[in-house]
């Protein structure tokens, strides 16, 4: 191997160390939603998360959970992601040089410093684009596979150029068995493989023939269309059968009827197949036990239900589940956010909006496009195999994935690859700008330049994301965990939801040791037999009685009710154990229900519900609406954590995240909306953070509405009611029914001018709400300020012009205060209108004939002067 220039080691370091340094510095703590706290269990534990379990994956963050680094084990593996997220974006550099120093287009590779820079373009680029950053900074497969990727990208390069010689088969070997190791990490990495084929056709010296390299291709055809098409296991084992067949055709020696000694096939599928043995861990760790041990790969037919991702419907790409444009506009419109440049102010010019950030974008978009341009005419081979697989790994999903217009969360790390080979491109795009303003237009200095300012835009998706991606404070999943395990009673049962509700929960007991003795049950798993028989048989355990085949037999049961209602295999399981619960004594095992659960699940069991802040408890007490007063509001006030929501700072690290110590209720800590001093955590919370802390402003809410609650034994506390809804303000303020009934309480307790501020400052954002104009009314009525009634008046009529007691009290105002000929004038057309509409109104009709008589002077009106137009 020849011997790197110092230039490209020191650029080759940068590409490295400074994404390196911007993710330890943006990496979550902790965990964050969705699988990463799934992750992070699995890895530490050695358990088995969601098919396909990544076996590799759990491996490796098994090691890195082990690393003596002084940090949280969360941190730990975080920081992985973090390692080898950045040894992605050296490959990328070093595929840049790669490619581009075999342009030998004009006699000669474009200059070293030319490539370097487009190297460092294209690395940092891709360093800080959206999905990709995302990825590098918490638990999550992405950027191994892509690390992987970027490998054997690069070795199909290499491969490319000594093909020939002795060591190209072993190059090849090396490939195949990294990408199989690769399917422990995510199968998507094995899409590099059709890259490798094109090139490999359109090499005619090489170590192998084409007809082996057709029987590889059809073995890892065949193993695809088994692992994601769903296709028939018949179909795959009468193809490799033939494949090895004539595999073994090939490698036996003439004189025996063979091809002569061409052992290329099988040598390759044997390699793929050590590699893909990895996956024998799913098979032998399951059968101990693990808690996490999804899908139960304890026996064959599991391990190759796991494999095959059973679990995952597959639709026929013909059958598109959202309008195919829609589609492709859904695909560019996450390629565009990738590299998405800083600007996000709008600039109004004559009726067009221009958005430099967005204008911006168009340099890497550009540049990418240019890439593909350039590399078409510098070296057609290489143009053939990255655009195959760029290809594939962006429209070809596109047509495969077959998103809906519906789906749970933001689906852009399926493209994840995608962006990668685009970001390849946008190198290759910057090396060729740079060489022709070079060679051709003989502009040494401007290529200079340009190539400092095409280094410089490769951070702009830095300055751009940096707020949306800085996880360093955000300890909130940890805490949603905390918070909803820490108040429940000892040895009991708490029934989740999904995703977001769940791993969280399993990370805090496995990860941390916090509640252990508490059995959280996944609704969306109780469907399954195999989880019926790991909540029975791993302590703590819950009362099944079923045996094997009867948990078999309820997991078919899926009934329709007439009421629209499916009856399914979760249902039957709660029932159960209810009844075996009270038969032991309802005591011993107390059940929750996790407030994130639908109100359409928890309907049959709402009536015995007793809410107590992020559970609902269950009670033999029947009752509407049940709340555990003094529970929830202890909870609230000095049960629950609150960093990152209410409170600034984070966990110490080195420790178990312990939680907080019994101190002041966040109440003496938090001030009011109002107060000056007031200082809330101001970093990003993504959308599905706002959505599930979404949850406590609804608890807080629920606790105001308990405290102003009156009536027979019931000790009302306005103050305290104020005080709750204020908190639930602070937590989610784009809320209108926490806006409008803080209001409420602000105009109950006599504080007009601050139901007003409330309204004031929400309306500024949601001025199309007419519910909130019509509170926003009240409040300046109760303020005396007329001027103000009238205007939020005229807004609920214009937003609702069907509302008809906005059109009686603007009646009265108008006539009492502003009753100039103009305002009469043009009110009783309003009213007039809403008449012709509204025949019926009685009320209405009245009110048109007191405004003709204002005009025609038969009623004298208000003493106001009538000078303000309302």
């Amino acid at each position: 191997m020849a011997k790197r220039h110092p230039l490209e080691i020191v650029a080759g370091a940068l590409a490295f160390l400074l994404p390196l340094l911007v993710y330890a510095q943006t990496m979550s703590p902790t965990l964050n939603f969705w699988d990463c706290g799934e992750f992070i269990t699995a890895g530490y534990t050695l358990g088995i998360p969601h098919p396909p379990a990544t076996p590799m994956y759990v491996l490796v963050a098994r090691l890195a959970s082990l690393l003596p680094f002084g940090l949280s084990v969360a941190h730990r593996i975080n920081f992985m992601s973090a390692i080898f997220a950045s040894l992605s974006t050296l490959m990328m550099y070093l595929l840049v040089l790669k490619v581009t120093g075999s342009w030998r287009e004009r006699g000669s590779a474009p200059l070293r410093w030319i490539r370097v820079a487009g190297g460092l373009t294209a690395a940092f680029f891709l360093a800080f684009s959206d999905t990709f950053w995302v990825n590098a900074i918490e638990a999550e497969v992405y950027s191994l596979s892509a690390f992987l990727m970027g490998f054997t990208l690069w070795l199909i390069l290499d491969w490319g150029e000594v093909a020939g010689r002795p060591r190209g088969n072993a190059l090849v070997y090396l490939i195949l068995y990294l990408l199989s190791l690769a399917v422990g990490f995510h199968l998507g990495t094995i899409l590099v493989f059709p890259g490798f084929f094109v090139l490999a056709l359109l090499i005619r010296n090489k170590g192998f023939g084409d007809l082996d390299l057709w029987l590889v291709g059809a073995a890892l055809a065949l193993f695809l269309g088994s692992t994601i098409l769903h296709m028939p296991d018949s179909i795959m084992v009468v193809g490799l059968l033939v494949v090895l067949a004539a595999g073994a055709w090939l490698a036996m020696p003439e004189n025996m009827g063979g091809k002569g000694r061409r052992p290329f096939v099988l040598y390759s599928l044997a390699l793929f197949i050590i590699g893909l043995s990895v996956h024998l861990f799913l098979y032998i760790r399951a059968a101990q036990g693990p808690m996490i041990n999804e899908a139960d790969p304890s026996t064959w037919k599991n391990l190759w239900a796991v494999l095959k991702r059973e679990q995952y419907p597959f639709q026929l790409p013909t059958e598109r589940k959202a309008d195919i444009a829609w589609q492709f506009r859904h695909f560019f419109g996450y390629l565009g956010a990738q590299f998405r440049m800083p600007g996000d102010g709008a600039l109004d010019l004559g009726g067009l909006r221009f958005h430099a950030g967005r204008a911006l974008t168009a340099i890497p978009l550009g540049l990418g496009l240019l890439g593909m341009l350039v590399q078409w005419f510098r070296e057609k081979k290489h143009w053939a195999a990255l655009f195959t697989v760029l290809f594939l790994n962006t429209i070809g999903l596109v047509f495969f994935l077959n998103f809906s217009d519906s789906e749970v969360r933001e689906r852009d790390y399926f493209y994840a690859n995608g962006f990668y080979y685009y970001a390849l491109f946008i190198g290759l795009g910057a090396v060729g700008l740079l060489d022709s303003l070079l060679k051709e237009r003989k502009k040494p200095l401007m290529s200079a330049l340009m190539a400092v300012l095409l280094i410089a835009c490769s951070f702009g998706p830095l300055a751009q994301h940096w707020y949306t991606h800085d996880r360093s404070e955000n300890v909130i999943a940890r805490d949603y965990a905390y918070n909803m395990l820490a108040s429940l009673e000892e040895n009991s049962v708490i029934f989740t939801n999904g995703d977001n509700d769940t791993f969280p929960l399993w990370y805090i007991q496995e990860v941390e040791g916090f509640r252990k003795d508490i059995r959280v049950v996944n609704l969306s798993l109780l469907n399954t037999d195999w989880y019926m028989r790991q909540l029975r048989d791993i302590e703590p355990s819950v009362p099944i009685t079923w045996n094997d085949e009867q948990m078999a037999e309820v997991a078919t049961h899926w009934y329709p009710l007439e009421d629209g209602r499916i009856i399914q295999p979760r249902d039957e399981v709660i029932n159960h154990l209810l009844v075996n619960s009270q038969k032991q004594g309802w005591e011993t095992t107390p059940f929750y229900f996790a407030v994130t659960i639908p109100r359409d699940t928890l309907t049959p069991f709402m009536s015995y519900l007793k809410m107590e802040g992020m559970v609902y408890r269950m009670t033999l007490e029947q009752g509407n609406d049940q709340v555990d007063l003094e529970k929830l509001r202890h909870n609230l006030e000095y049960g629950f954590e609150w960093r990152g929501i209410l409170t600034n700072g984070r966990s110490t690290e080195g420790e178990a995240w312990a939680e907080m110590r019994p101190g002041p209720s966040i109440l003496d800590m938090t001030p009011s909306p109002d107060d000056p001093t007031l200082d809330l955590p101001k970093w990003y919370k993504s959308q599905t953070i706002s959505h599930l802390i979404q949850n406590y402003a609804a608890a807080w809410s629920r606790l105001a509405i308990e405290l102003d609650r009156e009536g027979p034994g019931r000790n009302p506390d306005p103050k305290g009611a104020v005080r709750a809804m204020e908190m639930a303000s602070l937590i989610r303020a784009d809320l209108g029914p926490v806006v409008q009934y803080l209001g409420y309480l602000y105009m109950k307790n006599g504080q007009n001018e601050r139901a007003l501020r409330t309204y004031e400052h929400f309306l500024d954002v949601q001025a199309d709400d007419w519910q909130l104009w019509a509170r926003y009314a009240q409040a300046a009525e109760g303020a005396g300020d007329h001027q103000k009634v009238v205007k939020a008046l005229g807004e609920v009529i214009r937003l609702n012009p069907d509302y008809e007691p906005a059109y009686l009290s603007l009646v009265d105002y108008v006539v009492s205060y502003f009753p100039s000929q103009s305002n009469v004038s043009a009110l009783r057309e309003q009213v007039a209108d809403y008449v012709r509409r509204h025949p019926e109104s009685a009320a209405l009709a009245d009110r048109l004939r007191l405004l003709d008589e204002v005009l025609t002077g038969a009623v004298v009106p208000g003493d106001g002067s009538g000078e303000v137009a309302p």
